[in-house]
Parts: C-alpha cells; sequence; structure tokens
C-alpha cells in the first residue's frame, strides 16, 4: 500500500501538485491561490481553523501544506504541524509574519521544507514550492529503489527457500520410497526365512514317503495285470505324486539359491536352443516365434537363465489360446553395461499384475506359484531384474534386464 502510496505521489507531483492552505486571512489565502492556480497548481482548500486543517490534511493528503503559524481561535501551525506528522508525511512550508528567534527555534522541530516571512515575494513562493516538490520526489524515489531492493532480496531468498524446499521435498520423497522398499525387502525376507524353515520340514517328511509311493505304484502298474479303469487310477496316483515332488523341488528353489555357476555363452545362440525346446509346444498351438538379438556374449549361470525364459517362454504360451505370436527383442544399454530383454506375446494378459511375483500366487490349476518368484531371484543374483513392463489383452511384455561384460564382446 505505501509503495502504491509513493508511486501516486510522484505522478501526482509531475503532473499538477495539489496543495492545501492553512490560512486565516481569507483575502492573502485568496490570492495565494489565484497565483497558484496561475502557475498550474491545484489548491485542494483553504482551511482558517488548525483543528479542521489536520482533519483535511489527513483525509485529502495533498503533496503540499502552505502553512500560517499565527491562526486566531486555534491551536498553532506549528502544533497542526506535529498532529499532521504524527499520522502522513507531508512537507510543510511555513507563511508567517512572525520572525522571532523562538517562534523558528520552535518551528525547527517539525522539520519544514521552508520558512516564509510574509509579506511573501511572488517568484520566491513558487521557487520554494518547486524546490520542496522536488525534494520530495528525490525522497520518494529514493524510498522506492530502497523498497524494490528489499523487494527484489525478499523475492530471492523466497526462490532460494522454495528451492531447498523443493530439493528437500524430493530427497524425503526418494527417503520414504527407499524406506518402503527396504520395508517391503524385510518383509520377503521374513516369508524366505519362513519358507526355508518349511523346506527342510518338506524335505524329510514328504519327499522320502512320496518317493516310497511312487516306487509302488510303478511296480504295481507294471506287475500287476490291472483293468484299463485301474490303471487310470494308479496312474493319477503316479501324476499326484510328480505334481507334489514338483511343489517339493520349486519350493526347496525358491529357498535355496545356491551359487552361480557362471560361464560366458552367446546370448542369440541361447535363445535359439530355447525356441528348439519348445518347437514342438509351439507348433501344436500354431504360435509363430521371432527374436531380434545382438551378437553378444552374457556371462551367468545358463542352467538357472534357462529356467528363467523357458518359465516365461511356458507363461506365454498358457496365455495364447492359438494362432498367437510370441517375440524376443533384446537392445544393447551401453551407458549401464545392461542388456534389456522384451519377451513379447499376444495372449490374454496378467490377471492380477499386482500379485505377480508374490510366493504361492498363481491362476493355474496345477501351477506352484513359485515360478516368476523363482525367476525374479535367479536375475536378483546376476545383478538383474525382471518385472512386468506392461499387460493388456492381445500384449503382455516382460522386461528382463541382465548385465554384460563389455569386454566379452
Amino acid at each position: 500500500m505505501y509503495k502504491k502510496y509513493l508511486i501516486s505521489k510522484i505522478k501526482s507531483v509531475m503532473g499538477k501538485a495539489d496543495i492545501l492552505i492553512v490560512e486565516d486571512d481569507i483575502i492573502t489565502a485568496t490570492v495565494i491561490k489565484k497565483y497558484l492556480e496561475k502557475n498550474n497548481y491545484s489548491v485542494v482548500d483553504i482551511i482558517e481553523n488548525g483543528e479542521t486543517a489536520v482533519a483535511v490534511a489527513k483525509a485529502k493528503r495533498p503533496d503540499l501544506i502552505l502553512m500560517d503559524i499565527f491562526l486566531k481561535d486555534s491551536i498553532d501551525g506549528i502544533e497542526v504541524a506535529q498532529r499532521i506528522k504524527k499520522s502522513v508525511d507531508i512537507p510543510i512550508i511555513y507563511l508567517t509574519a512572525d520572525s522571532s528567534t523562538s517562534t523558528i527555534e520552535r518551528a525547527k522541530i517539525t522539520e519544514p521544507f521552508g520558512y516564509l516571512v510574509k509579506p511573501v515575494d511572488s517568484a520566491v513562493l513558487i521557487t520554494n514550492i518547486e524546490l520542496t516538490l522536488q525534494k520530495q520526489i528525490s525522497y520518494s524515489r529514493k524510498i522506492l529503489d530502497a523498497l524494490k531492493k528489499a523487494n527484489d532480496e525478499l523475492e530471492n531468498r523466497v526462490k532460494e527457500r522454495t528451492d531447498e524446499l523443493f530439493n528437500t521435498n524430493i530427497e524425503l520423497k526418494k527417503e520414504m520410497e527407499q524406506r518402503i522398499l527396504i520395508e517391503d525387502e524385510l518383509r520377503k525376507a521374513d516369508k524366505l526365512a519362513t519358507i526355508g524353515k518349511m523346506s527342510a520340514i518338506l524335505a524329510h517328511e514328504i519327499r522320502n514317503p512320496l518317493n516310497s509311493i511312487r516306487i509302488n505304484a510303478d511296480i504295481l502298474i507294471d506287475t500287476v495285470n490291472f483293468t484299463e479303469n485301474q490303471k487310470k487310477r494308479v496312474k493319477l496316483i503316479q501324476k499326484e505324486v510328480e505334481r507334489l515332488n514338483n511343489l517339493v523341488k520349486d519350493v526347496l528353489l525358491f529357498s535355496r539359491q545356491g551359487d552361480l555357476m557362471q560361464a560366458d555363452f552367446v546370448f542369440k545362440i541361447f535363445i535359439e536352443g530355447l525356441y528348439s525346446q519348445l518347437r514342438g509346444v509351439l507348433e501344436e498351438k500354431n504360435i509363430s516365434f521371432e527374436s531380434e538379438c545382438p551378437e553378444i556374449k552374457v556371462r551367468g549361470d545358463v542352467e538357472k537363465l534357462k529356467q528363467v525364459f523357458l518359465n516365461i517362454l511356458l507363461n506365454a504360451v498358457d496365455a495364447i489360446y492359438e494362432n498367437g505370436k510370441i517375440k524376443i527383442m533384446a537392445v544393447l544399454n551401453a551407458d549401464h553395461n545392461m542388456l534389456i530383454i522384451d519377451v513379447i506375446d499376444n495372449g490374454s494378459g496378467v490377471p492380477f499384475p499386482d500379485k505377480l511375483f508374490e510366493p504361492f500366487h498363481t491362476t493355474k490349476n496345477l501351477g506352484t506359484g513359485l515360478g516368476l518368484s523363482i525367476s525374479q531371484n535367479i536375475l536378483k543374483n546376476h545383478k538383474g531384474a525382471l518385472y512386468l513392463l506392461r499387460s493388456k489383452p492381445t500384449e503382455t511384455v516382460f522386461r528382463i534386464e541382465l548385465p554384460y561384460n563389455q569386454t566379452t564382446q
């Protein structure tokens, strides 16, 4: 508000300045008024009473006050000036017949811009007015410059503080995300510890009896002359025993990831080998297979990586009814020494993507729900990653990130 007031004052003074005359001699006041208007000044009012002058000055806020010191039946002009200066900063020029030392000393306290003794020469009056108004312009401009400088400094400090808060917010967000990841890893570790204990019990309490059941079922079906219906029942026993054996094997594999048997291998040849292994399954459902892979050597545990890719590819086969398509695209990310592999199928999509990598979560009737969890752990042990990039009906993309050594190309 004060800044707007200063700007308005500067504009007013540079144009037609508003002057308030406080004078109890109406004839003298009228003469001064006419002379001021002749010189392009605007007289806002002529006031004879000191109390009224204080009120008018506060209300109209003129650019300059011409003040008579002696006012009949009123407080004098010096007291008027003191009261005005407590509320508003308006320059004052005294016009008085009193040139005594005591009066001048009293007037100095109000810091007037001029002290003219009546009768006042008109040219001297105008000169004093011009000098006073010019001083006000200079003073107001200095204040504006100081306000602008202070405002700029404040804006800079606010910007700096805002940037600091923004950066702090980003750091806090990263820290929270990291904490959530750590907590998630701890929960997974607890789950793995539980599964590890379960696996030991399963291996001892279930695997041996299952093996005995399987052996005896094999002996029975080879030696006893069963009817066809009886043979079907024995084969059902064999099938269920095999399913339970696979469950135990998957649990043990999930909970006991052994050391990697790493070796260098050509990735393109590795994918071609997988295609050969799956050709029969693909042809049975009339699924086409494409691969675009660079000629690059990768270091890793071939058997475990084969397990990862077979798991993803067989899931893709299961998601395709028939006449589908599976494509493997691999590109190099030289900045991070990563081989980025996308396995794309046009099947029905993933029904519950949020639970996809949770242990024992499966949508298959005969699945253990550990295949993708095992695959993800294998990739982590290779310092790589496995995740679902996107999924919708007719397009599902699993992404595998696998580090490679540029010196082995």
